[in-house]
This record gives C-alpha cells, structure tokens and sequence, in this order.
C-alpha cells in the first residue's frame, strides 16, 4: 500500500508543477520526468525519479549520469545557463551517508549546469502545499487516481503542443506565390526586352541605380526588389522566397508578411543606395528580412525558436552574410539592410496573438529614423554615388548604338572618377570625336597610350582623327603603330588608303 500511496504523490507532484506552477514537460517516461521553467533566470530543469534507493553509491552514480544529461539538454536548448534539481522520490532515504550527494554538481569546469539532488520521502511530500490530495486505502482507487493524473499531465502536454503548433499556422502562403509569379514575370518581360544580365535594360527596367535615384527616382528603391540578374540569381532567390516567405506568412499572416516583405525589401535597397555604387537588382533584401522576422520571432519567444528553428536559422544566416562578405559583387548592404528592416517590420506589426504595446511604436520611429539615415549618407556618400566600370559600361553601350548626347555624362564621370584609367580616356575621346570635337579628342588618345602604350585601338582612332584634320604623315605614324600592335583587318585598310594617297 506504501509504494502505491508513494506512485501517486510522485504524480501529484509532477501534476503540480505541470499545472499549478506552468512548468513544460520536456520528457515523461513511467518512472521519471523531466521539466522546465522557461520563465525563469537562469533556466530551471527539474528531474522526478521514483526509486526505491538501498544504498548511497547507487544514488551517487545515477547523480553523476544525471548532471552530464542536464548539461546535454542545456546545449540543446540553447539555454546560457541552468539551474537543475535531481528529485528523487522513495519510500526511505539511502541507509548510509548520503550528505556529499546534496551539493551541488556540475558536470564540467565552465559550469553551465549546477545540478542539485535530494531525495523526498512520502511523509515529505504530503507536507508540501499540494492541494487536492486524495486519500484513500484502496489500492485500486488509488491506482485510478494515479492514471489519471498522468492522463491530464498529457492532456495539458499535448494542449501546450498544439498552441505552439498554433503560431505557425496563422495564414497561408498565398502573397508568397503571387510575389514568386511577378518575379518570374518581370524576368520573362526583361528577358524578352533584351536580357536580364544587360545593365541597360536593368536601369531601364528600374534597377537600383544611384546617379537615377538623385535625380529623383525613388521608385526605384521598390522596382529594384523585383527584377534578377541572370537565371541562377533568379532560381536562388525564388527558392529562398518560397521556403523563407511562405514560414514568415504562416506566422504572421498575409497582411503583416506584406509589410514586412515591403519595409525590409525598401530598407535594404536604401542600404544599397547609401553604401553600394553598383546597379544593383533582386529581392535578396526582401528574403533576409524573412530571416529578421524570424529572428524577432525568437526574441519574442526564445524558448520555442531554438526548440524548432532557431539553430538552422541562424546557421543559414551566418552562411549567407559570410557569403556575402567574401564574395565582392555580392549587395551585402542591401542583405544587412533587409535583416534590419525585417526584425524592425516584424515589431511594428508584431506577432498575430501578440500583446499591443506602445513599444510597436517606437520601432516605427526607429524604423523611419534609420531610413531616413542611410538616405542622408547617401546623398552625401560621393564615393558611393557610382563606380567607374558601370559608368564605362553604360557609356559604351550608348556609344555603340550611336547615342552619343546620352553616353558623354557617363563617359565624362567616368574619366573625372578614375582620370588615368585608359578606358576613361578613350571613351571619352570617343564621344568627343563623334561630337566633331577632334581638338578635345586628340589629347585624351594621346593621354591614353601614354598611360597604356599598346592601346591599339587608340593609335587607330588617332590616326582616323588626324586623317579627318588633313594630317597623312601623323595619321601614317598612327596607324602603323596600331598594325605593329595587333593587325586588324580596318587598321591595314587604313593604311592602305593612306599609302594610295
């Protein structure tokens, strides 16, 4: 009858601490549960046993394997620190000295766990404050109250199951696939405009690119989120969309995923704006501030972030900022923006069973304070203004199709940037001489095999210059010097004509 009695005041123990003190069940076996209190600091974990214990060396032993499992179920949880308690519950304590068993233990030098055990004697239990306790000396009243009090320990197990599973379960992905189509959309139209790795049917499209943003377009900073550089760009980034995307929309619903998704997307191609010269496109930006919504998700609840995500999360993140460090064409300002963007997004409408707090309007003033930052660095930031390969690229193709009124700010920019870059020379050169303005041209070409002698290409186009101005024997010098260098079927032509004159 004392074991039974025993059996269930252990229960009524757990029972207790389950529902009365809203401790979370972490394993429930039949002789032995584990418990945590995730509201408290450090972390509280409590192990019941219900064991009949002889003698002190077999307590000790099942003490020293228990301080090593407190330790492995701190690590698991990511918890900093953890406060343990070792209960064992027996009809008597060990017969000999058990006094060393009490102190506390830890089961390596850092500490992290200290594990404390005691051993609890039905007498003990019954004077503890457990309300409800039922008396009686039939076993088999006993037993069925014992069954039932592991039935409701489940059953409040199992509704703490399904109000977590709750939280991510508040819509479907449905904005996830609408953004996905209008990606794969506008990377159809660009494609078929001409290519979505061309940078001037990017900036047309409305690619971030700074010099337009000055002058006013700011549409950009929301069209840039929407267009793909290339199909792996696009592949990558839709992946990342759909798995990213779809978990934060289930979370937070279709309408706070909008925002999120938008504010994120926004301030990370202000980031791009303010500290990357470069056209820049893609809706990374957006994609990392999934993984800021997630990150205040588990700074709302902790507990639960790490028991599902969190460890993956942060891995993946970690991979992609590194990424992002080490490879150079990689936006990392528009992907720390959109992670910034995306917590600061996911507090303002914050989670959708979330208690209202004044604090969601602070992270909206915090919010348009950093916004309005990274606008004023940008606007003062010259040197991330543009950079001299793109303004080369654009001048060039504008060359070639002969818009020389829309080439020249960029070639001019270009050279003003990087004056003894040979491609800023000549490029200039060029424009100037399609210009008529031979004057201006001659000495930039000749600025330009200063710098890099065997420029072939601007001997040649000396020497068309000089043949247009009337003088034959420097144009002869010219193209002969561009032949040595590399015989072009034009150049020999040229001096052919020359000769026959």
């Amino acid at each position: 009858m004392d074991q039974v009695r025993l059996n269930y005041l252990f229960w009524m123990l757990v029972h207790d601490y389950v529902t009365k003190k809203k401790w979370r069940l972490i394993s429930m076996r039949d002789q032995e549960v584990w418990l945590v209190n995730e509201k408290s600091k450090p972390r509280q974990i409590v192990r019941f046993v219900r064991r009949d214990l002889d003698w002190a060396g077999e307590l000790r032993r099942d003490v020293e394997k228990a301080v090593i499992l407190f330790e492995s179920i701190r690590t698991r949880l990511h918890y900093r620190e953890v406060e343990g308690k070792n209960i064992y519950v027996s009809l008597y304590p060990p017969v000999d000295d058990w006094e060393d068993i009490q102190k506390p233990l830890a089961a390596n030098k850092r500490r992290k766990s200290r594990v404390f055990s005691t051993v609890l004697t039905k007498d003990e239990i019954e004077k503890r404050d457990l309300r409800d306790l039922y008396y009686s000396e039939q076993v088999e009243q006993l037993e069925l109250h014992t069954y039932l009090l592991k039935q409701q320990i489940k059953h409040v197990h199992e509704l703490e199951k399904e109000k977590e599973k709750s939280m991510f379960q508040h819509g479907k992905p449905y904005a996830t696939y609408f953004l996905l189509v209008s990606i794969a959309m506008m990377f159809i139209i660009t494609e078929w405009a001409g290519s979505s790795t061309d940078i001037m049917t990017l900036i047309d499209f409305g690619a971030k690119y700074n010099p337009r943003i000055m002058d006013g377009e700011w549409w950009r900073f929301i069209s840039a989120m929407f267009l793909h550089i290339g199909v792996i760009h696009l592949f990558m980034n839709s992946l990342a969309l759909f798995f990213l995307g779809g978990v934060v929309e289930r979370m937070y619903g279709t309408t706070r995923f909008v925002i999120i998704y938008l504010i994120a997307g926004l301030l990370g191609s202000i980031a791009s704006f303010a500290f990357n010269a470069s056209v820049s496109a893609g809706a990374s930006g957006a994609i990392f501030g999934c993984f800021g919504a997630l990150l205040y998700f588990g700074f709302v609840h902790p507990s639960l972030f790490f028991r599902t995500m969190g460890k993956n999360v942060i891995v993946i993140l970690a991979i992609n900022l590194v990424f992002g460090f080490v490879v150079p064409v990689v936006d990392n300002g528009a992907h720390i923006g959109g992670l910034v963007g995306g917590f600061l997004a996911a507090a303002i409408v914050q989670l959708p069973k979330q208690h209202r707090t004044w604090k969601r309007f602070v992270f909206a003033i915090i919010t348009l304070i950093v916004i309005a930052s990274l606008i004023a660095f940008g606007w003062v930031n010259e040197a991330k203004m543009t950079n001299v390969t793109t303004e080369l690229i654009i001048g060039q193709m504008y060359l070639q199709d002969d818009e020389v009124e829309a080439a020249y700010p960029h070639v001019k920019r270009a050279y003003e940037m990087e004056p003894t870059m040979p491609e800023a020379t000549f490029l200039l050169s060029v424009a100037q001489a399609m210009n008529g303005n031979y004057a201006e041209a001659l000495p930039l070409l000749e600025k330009t095999v200063e710098i890099r002698a065997d420029f072939h290409e601007a001997h040649y186009n000396m020497a068309v210059i000089y043949t247009e101005l009337g003088e034959y024997e420097q144009a002869r010098t010219a193209v002969a010097r561009a032949i040595e260098i590399e015989a072009k079927e034009e150049y020999v032509e040229l001096e052919r004509s020359l000769t026959l004159d």
